[in-house]
């Protein structure tokens, strides 16, 4: 039976021109709307907290600098000398108590996250002056302390400022370079004569992204009054350095003691994190109060809880970490617990003196990577036929990307942008799959209604034996329903024009439509490369089971014998077919104007999944058991496997058809005999002996995908026992 040739145009679509074309489209498209998404900053939010993510996951806490410290005001150091009579705010004393200790130890640096801005109000004037002139003297003696200054960008009228006397030492190179950094016009300024006794003033200010205020970035100078104020860390840093000056270097980086230091595009030193705040964290951290208790004993000549020599070396910084004194900061872990400023400042030393900086790859990698990822998806779909394995590409792609992205960023400190790129996978595997299913899926659905335009001459008998007049519905008989499919067939017509694929389809056609009419069988119905056949109907046949086998291997023979078909040769075609017997209803189905002689019902579905489990086992013939009773004393047959079809309970037990009794060869005589008694071994679970039986059938037999179906299965239930009610039975999820 041939059929006429379909024409160009039906299949124009899948021409390799229009595809490229449709794939270039696809690719900018998609690309372009994802890059505009990402230089429009509608990315930015979910890529900060995708940095926030990987510092939670991949932070070091060992990499945090030993050599910087913390002196925390906290809660028990607060209640400790509430209980002795003093509280908040404390005299100016026991500042200059505990910076005569760290001085007398051989702390580097001294560092107060402490803003000064009026004189110690709560004393008496005697006492102030005295509170206050003892702290200024420690501090003029130990040489090495800094003191916090806020810089404001407006005039507060609240805040009565003090006057600017303090003179920087530090500068920046060039000059005019100090433009990049902020520019304050007013500032909270410790009073005048702390800022005379001070080593330097540091920039205790604080700088929050805007799209969700966590700190991830800090500008390491400011500009007041042309005075240069460097960021408390930096302070404290180039003091520890003995360095006065910062170069600004033409690309943009700093240079300061040596060091260069990446900067973004707006003078910020992108913070790297080392993980959670607090005690137990990255750093160490003292409480004040018994430091302030081992300072008053060593001046008096007592023995301290802790020495003072235990900070030779340090960069202390002291600060607050107490709850009611709300100084706390949003940074990528407060998720996890509340993180004190000061240690903002701590991790900011540490980077600059460990060099663990954190740069932000060029945007124009994520640009590329975003073009990219929409290329080889949308090349995926209209190049590989397969859906599972267009998802594993898509998959690989972003698996691949993040966790370049994670090596990137654990090894070499590069922040490489997920978000764009992840996006991009995204939206062109939705793209891709729409345009390939009004394309491709177009092209295949017209192929299968021109074929299902045709129906067999046989019904012509139906319709005279009920003297010409044709009615809707039907009658239920029991038939034997073959189903065929070739293997692989959209990846063969994918190399070949429209004209050789119908061409192609019709020669196989008539060869297996041949065969199925040999054996008494009715050709229902073509559908796109396949073959749905009924034996048994219209016309009784009590022989139907057998003739169905013998059709199935006829088909079998003549796909293998009769190429090349025609004039032109064509790839071997391997066909699938799935045989069951049972139940069906079978009449002329569908509307006065168009109908059908058909048959349905569960048999007609059990069927067709028979033909898709050969896909499991590598076959190319099951029969259901109902059809293996009807013809085990003629056929050569092999069980293969006990099934329940998804949204059904019953169990099906589904056999290998070989081939005619006296016909097989040896070798299949043995394959058939020893995956029996593997299959024996398999349901007593027996795993061990069964394994070692398919074992020895995949050895002989290569070729044999039942065998080495059950011995994959074999090696996952040895490392995995099936539970205790386990019958054997395997659950088929696809149609």
């Amino acid at each position: 039976m041939a059929f006429p040739a379909i024409t160009h145009k039906t299949f124009a679509a899948l021409r390799m021109r229009k595809r490229l074309l449709l794939l270039l489209l696809l690719t900018l498209a998609c690309g372009g709307a994802v890059l505009l998404l990402f230089r429009l900053g509608a990315l930015e939010g979910l890529e900060l907290k995708s940095l926030d993510l990987r510092f939670r996951l991949l932070s070091r806490p060992e990499r945090a600098s030993p050599d910087v410290v913390l002196v925390a005001i906290d809660d028990k150091s607060l209640e400790a000398f509430k209980q002795n009579h003093i509280v908040w705010k404390w005299p100016r004393d026991l500042y200059a108590v505990l910076t005569r200790y760290l001085h007398r130890g051989g702390a580097r640096v001294i560092c107060f996250d402490i803003l000064f801005p009026d004189p110690d109000m709560d004393r008496v004037n005697s006492d102030a002056e005295e509170t206050d002139g003892e702290f200024a003297e420690a501090m003029r003696e130990a040489g090495n302390v800094i003191l916090a200054a806020h810089l404001r960008d407006r005039d507060d009228l609240l805040v009565q400022e003090n006057p600017l006397e303090h003179r920087s030492r530090y500068s920046i190179i060039p000059e005019n370079a100090g433009a990049r950094f902020g520019q304050f016009p007013a500032a909270v300024l410790p009073i005048p004569l702390f800022q005379r006794s001070a080593a330097a003033l540091g920039a205790a200010n604080y700088e929050a992204d805007p799209q969700d205020g966590v700190c991830r970035r800090l500008p390491l100078f400011f500009l007041s009054r042309g005075v240069v104020f460097p960021h408390l860390g930096m302070a404290a840093y180039m003091l520890s350095k003995e360095a006065q000056s910062a170069q600004v270097l033409p690309t943009g980086e700093l240079r300061v003691a040596s060091v260069d230091i990446p900067l973004d595009a707006k003078g910020r030193l992108l913070i790297n994190w080392y993980g959670r705040g607090g005690p137990g964290g990255c750093f160490r951290y003292y409480s004040i109060a018994p430091l302030i208790s081992s300072a008053i004993a060593e001046e008096k000549g007592r023995e301290p809880i802790l020495p003072s020599s235990a900070f030779r070396g340090k960069i202390v910084i002291v600060g607050s970490s107490a709850t009611g004194l709300f100084d706390f900061r949003s940074t990528p872990f407060t998720a996890l617990e509340p993180y004190p400023a000061m240690e903002i400042y701590a991790t900011v030393v540490s980077n600059l003196l460990r060099r663990d900086f954190l740069v932000r790859v060029p945007s124009w990698v994520p640009t590329a990577a975003v073009f990219l990822a929409s290329f080889l998806v949308s090349l995926a779909f209209f190049y590989v036929k397969k859906v599972r394995l267009i998802l594993l590409i898509a998959g690989l792609c972003g698996i691949g990307w993040l966790a370049a992205a994670l090596v990137l960023f654990r090894s070499h400190g590069l922040w490489l942008d997920v978000v764009a790129p992840e996006v991009s996978l995204l939206t062109a595997f939705c793209a891709s799959a729409v345009a390939s299913y009004q394309t491709e899926g177009k092209a295949r659905r017209h192929l299968r209604s021109v074929f299902n335009r045709y129906v067999s001459p046989v019904v012509v008998s139906e319709i005279l034996q009920q003297g010409g007049e044709v009615e809707l519905g039907g009658k239920e008989v029991t038939v034997t329903v073959f189903f065929s499919d070739i293997r692989d067939f959209t990846a063969i017509s994918e190399k070949r024009s429209p004209h050789e694929v119908v061409n192609m389809l019709n020669d196989y056609f008539s060869v297996a439509t041949e065969a199925v009419l040999r054996h008494e069988g009715l050709v229902d119905k073509y559908m796109g490369d396949g073959i749905m056949a009924v034996f048994g109907a219209p016309l009784p046949n009590q022989m139907h089971a057998r003739q169905a086998c013998l059709a199935a291997l006829g088909v079998q023979r003549a796909t293998r014998q009769t190429r090349p078909l025609g004039a032109k040769p064509w790839p071997e075609l391997e066909t699938r077919i799935g045989i069951h017997t049972g139940p069906v209803v079978t009449g002329n189905i569908g509307s006065r104007l168009r109908m059908d002689y058909t048959a349905i019902g569960d048999t007609v579905n059990l069927a067709s999944r028979l033909e898709g489990v050969n896909k499991i086992f590598s076959t190319r013939i099951i029969i259901s058991e109902s059809t293996f009773r009807e013809v085990q004393d003629e056929f050569v047959v092999r069980e293969l496997d006990v099934l329940r079809v998804k949204g059904k309970k019953a169990r099906v037990v589904c056999y290998e058809l070989v081939g005619i009794v006296g016909q097989v060869d040896e070798s299949w005589t043995r394959r058939v005999t020893g995956f029996r008694d593997g299959l024996r071994w398999y349901r007593e679970r027996a795993f061990d002996k069964a394994m070692i039986v398919f074992d020895s059938l995949v050895a002989s037999f290569p070729e044999d995908g039942p065998s080495q179906v059950y011995l994959d299965r074999c090696r996952s239930f040895m490392k995995s026992p099936p539970p205790e009610d386990w019958e054997g039975v395997y659950q088929l999820d696809t149609k």
